[in-house]
């Protein structure tokens, strides 16, 4: 099988394949060996029980443990505790943030807490820059710019609770 996904700007290719009891994952130019790890199968192995919302699998032979989400074509993927954001692309425009008033305006990936705020109005960002770090499900959640720019609005602050979706920070052009 094959995805396709919008990861910022940036389409990535995820191919799916059987192998043996595993798979063979291959994203963009990286392959990985992953294998589905087995149901619980006892009231006290503890360490196989997967909750909704869990996905605990091998990975080059390593047990790991993501959480994932979904909602409409927006997948989140937390993993080792930094989330990832998948779109899938809408034919006929570019996928991605939408502008909005010439801004880019990033948006809380899951409910959660706001912990730090680190930059100011009018302050000058790069492409990756931490903007605002969040508490959501046990996990640190950085979001970043996703292009150089200028912050225009910060419409949260730190302590502050937010709902998925709910904007953060509006970044405009340099």
């Amino acid at each position: 099988m094959e995805f396709q996904y919008q990861f910022g700007d940036e389409t990535v290719r995820v191919r799916v394949e059987k192998s043996g009891e595993g798979y063979i994952v291959t994203v963009g130019a990286q392959t990985f060996t992953v294998g589905a790890a087995s149901p619980a199968r006892s009231a006290g192995d503890l360490r196989q029980r997967v909750q909704p919302g869990e996905l605990s699998f091998t990975l080059n032979g390593l047990r790991r443990l993501a959480f994932v989400a979904a909602d409409g074509p927006r997948r989140w993927v937390a993993f080792d505790a930094q989330p990832f954001v998948l779109t899938v692309p809408q034919t006929g425009r570019k996928a991605g943030r939408e502008k909005v008033g010439g801004h880019d305006s990033l948006e809380a990936q899951m409910p959660g807490l706001v912990r730090r705020v680190q930059v100011g109005l009018g302050d000058k960002v790069e492409r990756g820059q931490v903007l605002v770090v969040m508490e959501a499900m046990k996990m640190e959640i950085r979001v970043s710019a996703p292009h150089a720019g200028v912050v225009e609005k910060i419409l949260v602050q730190e302590g502050q609770a937010v709902e998925r979706g709910q904007t953060l920070v509006e970044i405009g052009g340099n």
